[in-house]
Protein backbone atom coordinates (compact mmCIF):
# COMPACT_ATOMS: atom_id res chain seq x y z
CA UNK A 1 0.00 0.00 0.00
CA UNK A 2 1.67 3.37 -0.76
CA UNK A 3 2.45 5.83 1.82
CA UNK A 4 -0.14 8.44 0.59
CA UNK A 5 -3.02 5.95 1.32
CA UNK A 6 -1.84 5.38 4.23
CA UNK A 7 -1.26 8.38 5.79
CA UNK A 8 -4.89 9.44 4.88
CA UNK A 9 -6.50 11.86 7.35
CA UNK A 10 -9.01 9.39 8.03
CA UNK A 11 -6.90 6.62 9.27
CA UNK A 12 -4.01 9.08 11.16
CA UNK A 13 -6.41 10.56 12.76
CA UNK A 14 -8.64 7.43 14.18
CA UNK A 15 -5.14 5.61 14.43
CA UNK A 16 -3.49 8.16 16.80
CA UNK A 17 -6.61 8.06 19.34
CA UNK A 18 -6.10 4.55 19.55
CA UNK A 19 -3.98 2.72 21.90
CA UNK A 20 -0.22 2.16 20.39
CA UNK A 21 -0.97 -1.77 20.60
CA UNK A 22 -4.08 -1.68 18.86
CA UNK A 23 -3.00 1.07 16.02
CA UNK A 24 0.66 -0.68 14.90
CA UNK A 25 -2.23 -3.61 14.53
CA UNK A 26 -4.37 -1.43 12.16
CA UNK A 27 -1.10 -0.23 10.46
CA UNK A 28 0.26 -3.51 9.80
CA UNK A 29 -3.19 -4.80 8.70
CA UNK A 30 -3.10 -2.43 6.18
CA UNK A 31 0.31 -3.41 4.80
CA UNK A 32 0.07 -5.97 1.47
CA UNK A 33 -4.05 -5.59 0.54
CA UNK A 34 -4.98 -5.13 -2.26
CA UNK A 35 -7.08 -1.88 -3.48
CA UNK A 36 -10.34 -3.50 -2.66
CA UNK A 37 -9.25 -5.20 0.74
CA UNK A 38 -8.19 -1.92 1.94
CA UNK A 39 -11.08 -0.06 0.63
CA UNK A 40 -13.21 -2.52 3.02
CA UNK A 41 -10.91 -1.96 6.36
CA UNK A 42 -11.11 1.67 5.52
CA UNK A 43 -14.87 1.38 5.62
CA UNK A 44 -15.19 -0.21 8.75
CA UNK A 45 -12.45 1.63 10.35
CA UNK A 46 -14.22 5.23 9.41
CA UNK A 47 -17.85 3.76 10.55
CA UNK A 48 -15.90 3.08 13.94
CA UNK A 49 -14.37 6.55 13.78
CA UNK A 50 -18.17 7.50 13.65
CA UNK A 51 -19.80 5.45 16.03
CA UNK A 52 -16.83 6.59 18.83
CA UNK A 53 -17.26 10.06 17.99
CA UNK A 54 -20.83 9.98 18.88
CA UNK A 55 -20.15 9.13 22.31
CA UNK A 56 -16.62 10.88 22.89
CA UNK A 57 -16.74 14.00 21.46
CA UNK A 58 -12.84 15.02 22.59
CA UNK A 59 -12.14 12.10 20.16
CA UNK A 60 -14.18 13.83 17.30
CA UNK A 61 -12.37 17.18 17.65
CA UNK A 62 -9.30 15.20 16.26
CA UNK A 63 -10.77 15.26 12.95
CA UNK A 64 -11.81 18.83 13.57
CA UNK A 65 -9.79 21.90 11.94
CA UNK A 66 -10.19 25.78 13.18
CA UNK A 67 -9.45 28.86 11.27
CA UNK A 68 -6.10 31.11 12.75
CA UNK A 69 -7.15 34.65 11.58
CA UNK A 70 -3.63 35.37 12.98
CA UNK A 71 -1.99 33.34 10.23
CA UNK A 72 -3.01 33.83 7.18
CA UNK A 73 -0.15 31.63 5.20
CA UNK A 74 -1.62 28.81 7.20
CA UNK A 75 -5.22 29.66 8.36
CA UNK A 76 -6.41 26.18 8.47
CA UNK A 77 -5.04 24.48 11.55
CA UNK A 78 -5.97 21.17 13.77
CA UNK A 79 -7.48 21.84 16.62
CA UNK A 80 -5.62 21.70 19.60
CA UNK A 81 -7.60 19.16 21.49
CA UNK A 82 -3.65 18.52 23.16
CA UNK A 83 -4.50 21.45 25.24
CA UNK A 84 -5.90 20.62 28.83
CA UNK A 85 -8.22 23.31 29.29
CA UNK A 86 -9.64 23.02 25.63
CA UNK A 87 -10.23 19.53 27.04
CA UNK A 88 -11.46 20.22 30.83
CA UNK A 89 -14.03 22.98 28.92
CA UNK A 90 -15.13 20.80 26.97
CA UNK A 91 -15.91 18.54 29.82
CA UNK A 92 -17.16 20.82 31.65
CA UNK A 93 -19.92 22.14 28.78
CA UNK A 94 -20.93 18.09 28.58
CA UNK A 95 -21.33 17.90 31.79
CA UNK A 96 -23.26 20.61 33.17
CA UNK A 97 -26.44 22.38 32.23
CA UNK A 98 -25.75 26.18 32.68
CA UNK A 99 -22.52 27.12 32.23
CA UNK A 100 -20.86 30.82 32.01
CA UNK A 101 -17.19 31.20 30.51
CA UNK A 102 -15.24 34.23 30.91
CA UNK A 103 -13.18 34.28 27.92
CA UNK A 104 -10.31 36.19 26.62
CA UNK A 105 -8.94 36.71 23.07
CA UNK A 106 -7.06 34.34 21.20
CA UNK A 107 -8.50 31.29 23.82
CA UNK A 108 -10.81 29.65 21.48
CA UNK A 109 -13.70 29.89 23.60
CA UNK A 110 -15.90 30.84 21.39
CA UNK A 111 -14.21 28.36 18.66
CA UNK A 112 -14.99 25.45 21.61
CA UNK A 113 -18.76 26.35 21.99
CA UNK A 114 -19.13 26.17 18.26
CA UNK A 115 -17.78 22.77 18.16
CA UNK A 116 -19.44 21.68 20.84
CA UNK A 117 -22.29 22.86 19.17
CA UNK A 118 -21.95 21.26 15.63
CA UNK A 119 -20.71 17.76 17.34
CA UNK A 120 -24.39 18.27 19.43
CA UNK A 121 -26.32 18.75 16.04
CA UNK A 122 -25.07 16.23 13.51
CA UNK A 123 -24.52 13.33 16.32
CA UNK A 124 -27.89 13.52 17.97
CA UNK A 125 -31.18 13.66 15.41
CA UNK A 126 -33.61 16.50 15.91
CA UNK A 127 -32.14 18.63 17.94
CA UNK A 128 -32.12 22.62 17.87
CA UNK A 129 -29.55 24.82 18.70
CA UNK A 130 -29.49 28.03 19.24
CA UNK A 131 -26.59 30.67 19.25
CA UNK A 132 -27.49 34.54 20.14
CA UNK A 133 -25.30 37.47 19.96
CA UNK A 134 -26.39 41.23 19.96
CA UNK A 135 -25.82 41.94 16.44
CA UNK A 136 -27.54 39.49 14.14
CA UNK A 137 -24.44 39.69 11.26
CA UNK A 138 -21.94 38.56 14.34
CA UNK A 139 -24.58 35.91 15.19
CA UNK A 140 -24.23 34.59 11.12
CA UNK A 141 -20.71 34.97 11.40
CA UNK A 142 -20.62 32.10 14.25
CA UNK A 143 -23.27 29.91 12.67
CA UNK A 144 -23.43 30.37 9.04
CA UNK A 145 -22.97 32.72 6.25
CA UNK A 146 -24.49 32.40 2.90
CA UNK A 147 -22.56 32.22 -0.42
CA UNK A 148 -19.19 32.92 2.54
CA UNK A 149 -16.93 31.15 0.24
CA UNK A 150 -17.55 34.19 -2.17
CA UNK A 151 -17.15 36.71 0.32
CA UNK A 152 -14.02 35.06 1.12
CA UNK A 153 -15.44 34.28 4.92
CA UNK A 154 -17.24 31.53 6.39
CA UNK A 155 -19.50 30.99 9.45
CA UNK A 156 -17.53 29.41 12.01
CA UNK A 157 -19.87 26.78 12.19
CA UNK A 158 -19.56 26.51 8.54
CA UNK A 159 -16.24 26.36 8.60
CA UNK A 160 -16.13 23.51 11.28
CA UNK A 161 -18.23 21.11 8.54
CA UNK A 162 -16.93 22.06 6.02
CA UNK A 163 -13.44 21.54 6.63
CA UNK A 164 -14.09 17.97 8.15
CA UNK A 165 -12.25 14.71 6.25
CA UNK A 166 -14.75 13.96 3.46
CA UNK A 167 -16.12 11.13 4.53
CA UNK A 168 -17.52 12.49 7.53
CA UNK A 169 -18.77 15.47 6.39
CA UNK A 170 -22.79 15.25 6.37
CA UNK A 171 -25.06 16.75 3.28
CA UNK A 172 -26.27 19.63 5.46
CA UNK A 173 -28.22 22.60 3.86
CA UNK A 174 -27.07 25.83 4.34
CA UNK A 175 -28.62 29.20 4.78
CA UNK A 176 -28.26 32.74 5.89
CA UNK A 177 -27.23 32.13 10.09
CA UNK A 178 -28.67 28.70 9.82
CA UNK A 179 -27.66 24.71 9.06
CA UNK A 180 -30.01 22.15 8.88
CA UNK A 181 -28.69 18.34 8.93
CA UNK A 182 -30.08 15.51 7.52
CA UNK A 183 -31.04 14.08 10.99
CA UNK A 184 -33.13 16.33 11.95
CA UNK A 185 -31.09 18.94 13.47
CA UNK A 186 -30.97 22.39 13.18
CA UNK A 187 -28.30 25.69 14.25
CA UNK A 188 -29.80 28.81 14.21
CA UNK A 189 -28.53 32.57 14.61
CA UNK A 190 -30.90 34.68 16.62
CA UNK A 191 -30.09 38.76 17.33
CA UNK A 192 -29.91 39.47 21.06
CA UNK A 193 -33.27 40.43 22.64
CA UNK A 194 -35.73 38.32 24.56
CA UNK A 195 -38.17 38.63 22.30
CA UNK A 196 -35.96 36.22 19.93
CA UNK A 197 -36.07 33.79 22.08
CA UNK A 198 -39.54 33.38 23.41
CA UNK A 199 -41.45 30.67 21.64
CA UNK A 200 -37.93 28.71 21.08
CA UNK A 201 -37.79 25.23 22.81
CA UNK A 202 -33.97 24.79 21.83
CA UNK A 203 -31.82 21.85 23.53
CA UNK A 204 -28.39 24.48 23.65
CA UNK A 205 -28.37 28.09 23.43
CA UNK A 206 -25.45 29.64 23.99
CA UNK A 207 -25.54 33.58 24.36
CA UNK A 208 -22.34 34.94 22.90
CA UNK A 209 -20.82 38.37 24.54
CA UNK A 210 -23.91 38.11 27.23
CA UNK A 211 -22.19 40.54 29.20
CA UNK A 212 -22.58 43.16 26.67
CA UNK A 213 -26.50 42.50 25.91
CA UNK A 214 -28.92 45.25 26.66
CA UNK A 215 -31.33 42.32 27.40
CA UNK A 216 -29.43 39.99 29.06
CA UNK A 217 -31.73 39.52 31.76
CA UNK A 218 -34.82 39.23 30.23
CA UNK A 219 -33.20 36.52 28.05
CA UNK A 220 -32.86 34.54 30.84
CA UNK A 221 -36.28 34.93 32.42
CA UNK A 222 -37.65 33.44 29.16
CA UNK A 223 -35.23 30.78 29.26
CA UNK A 224 -35.06 29.24 32.68
CA UNK A 225 -38.13 27.73 32.40
CA UNK A 226 -36.35 25.69 29.57
CA UNK A 227 -33.48 24.64 31.91
CA UNK A 228 -36.10 22.83 34.03
CA UNK A 229 -37.14 20.83 30.89
CA UNK A 230 -32.94 20.01 29.92
CA UNK A 231 -32.41 22.87 27.30
CA UNK A 232 -28.37 23.76 27.96
CA UNK A 233 -27.44 27.26 29.06
CA UNK A 234 -23.91 28.77 27.66
CA UNK A 235 -23.18 31.99 28.70
CA UNK A 236 -19.64 33.21 26.61
CA UNK A 237 -17.75 36.50 27.11
CA UNK A 238 -15.21 39.19 28.41
CA UNK A 239 -15.87 40.89 31.04
CA UNK A 240 -17.71 43.81 31.93
CA UNK A 241 -17.14 44.71 35.14
CA UNK A 242 -17.70 42.54 37.68
CA UNK A 243 -21.06 43.57 39.04
CA UNK A 244 -24.09 45.59 37.91
CA UNK A 245 -24.91 42.61 34.55
CA UNK A 246 -26.37 39.25 34.11
CA UNK A 247 -23.14 38.11 33.23
CA UNK A 248 -21.64 38.86 36.09
CA UNK A 249 -24.08 37.79 38.24
CA UNK A 250 -24.35 34.06 36.97
CA UNK A 251 -20.85 33.60 37.27
CA UNK A 252 -20.92 34.86 41.03
CA UNK A 253 -23.88 32.63 41.41
CA UNK A 254 -26.07 35.21 42.33
CA UNK A 255 -29.98 34.97 41.72
CA UNK A 256 -32.00 36.65 38.92
CA UNK A 257 -33.07 39.58 41.31
CA UNK A 258 -29.79 40.24 42.18
CA UNK A 259 -28.40 40.30 38.69
CA UNK A 260 -28.12 44.32 38.69
CA UNK A 261 -27.39 45.16 42.55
Amino acid sequence: MDDALKHDLSVLDLASSLPEAERKQILRRLDGLTGEQTATLLTALRAEALRRCERDGLLWLKFVRTRDETDPLNTVKPFPVELEYVRQLWQLIHAHQRIVIVKSRQMLMSWIACAYCVWHARFHPNQFVVWQSQKEPDAFKMVCVAGGEKAGYLGRMQFLERHLPSWMRMSVKEAQGAIDYPNGSRIEGIPGGADQVRGKVPSIIVEDEYAYQPEAKGVYVAVAPLMQKNTKFIAISTPAGYSGNQFAALYHGLSLGEAQA
